[in-house]
């Protein structure tokens, strides 16, 4: 692999690159809600975070993502001086930019992914030598949650607060391309496939009030028919449902081991719902569109159609 550079979306690469077996060593400074998927971390691993209280109250750290990676039997330290972005597997490093935060996502970062042994060293001695650390248990993020509900979300670029892609709820301004997309796992050839939606837990959405989003991965067999920007809106296996709108976030990378397939991430708005199918089509059939073709994949065409089929999760 040698040494390669990645940006400004870098996430893809970092989440690809530490997939691996054997303990991560994680210094991170700043965890939204999203991190649990762009940072997988599970037991034996370490994370060194920045989970003062001044970055709980600001809302750059997440007390419900500490106790989703406590759950895991991830060894947590919490360092209020710490400012770098490290990440460490066995044989590669991750140096760079990117807190694991939602809104790094939508912010020009960049990280450089190595393998070179003694960077690795290296970069491992930094992690494990981060002094005047503070382990993070039950009893620290019972005190964190006290401290996020006391404090207010604070606009740092790539840490917290509202970006461009936020705007006018969440989606892209103006909305000119729209695909209708199945559920692929019950075609010969899929084009596209979807992970199954997850919806938040009321634990999740009472404790982290500005979980109001959540990631998923579009996996797609015609690479460039999907583009950054793009809305999809997708239908259930059973097509029964029609999920809500989700934007296209990310550029396309090549699946590992999978040399004709690609992904990207998806935002998804958890205070949008499904609909069922039924109940969509006579509501445009009303406003004068009695085709819509809901139950098929295709692009939307029509300038009215696409500003109706999102009108319905605005009623």
């Amino acid at each position: 692999m040698g040494t390669s550079f990645h940006g400004p979306n870098p996430w893809p690469h970092i989440t690809r690159a530490i997939r691996t077996r054997g303990p991560r060593y994680a210094a991170v400074p700043f965890l939204g809600h999203l991190a649990p998927e762009l940072l997988p971390l599970r037991s034996g691993d370490l994370l060194v975070v920045n989970a003062s209280t001044a970055a709980v109250r600001a809302h750059a750290t997440s007390p419900v993502v500490l106790s989703h990676y406590l759950s895991k039997g991830v060894r947590i330290l919490s360092s209020s001086a710490l400012h770098a972005k490290v990440i460490v597997t066995n044989q590669r490093a991750v140096i760079g930019s990117a807190n694991a935060s939602e809104n790094s996502l939508f912010t020009h970062e960049a990280v450089i992914i190595s393998d070179d042994p003694q960077v690795v060293a290296d970069s491992r001695a930094f992690i494990n030598n981060i002094d005047e650390t503070t382990a993070v248990d039950q009893i620290f993020i019972e005190n964190a949650e006290r401290e996020w509900a006391i404090g207010r979300a604070v606009p740092i670029p790539g840490i917290t607060g509202r970006t461009q892609v936020l705007d006018n709820d969440f989606l892209p301004t103006p909305t000119n391309r729209i695909f209708i997309r199945q559920d692929s796992e019950r075609e010969n050839h899929p084009h596209i496939r979807t992970t199954a939606v997850k919806k938040p837990s009321r634990k999740e959405l009472s404790v982290d009030p500005t979980a109001r989003y959540r990631l998923e991965t579009l996996t797609i067999e015609k690479p460039r028919s999907i583009a950054r920007g793009d809305v999809i809106i997708r239908i259930s296996m059973d097509n029964e449902l029609l999920l809500p709108p989700a934007v296209v976030i990310s550029n396309q990378e090549r699946i590992p081991l999978s040399p004709r397939q690609f992904h990207c991430f998806l935002l998804v708005c958890n205070d949008l719902v499904p609909l069922p199918v039924a109940d969509v089509e006579k509501r445009l059939a009303d406003v004068g569109h009695p085709s819509a073709q809901l139950r098929s994949n295709h692009y939307v065409r029509s300038p009215s159609l696409r500003a109706e089929l999102l009108a319905v999760w605005s009623h």
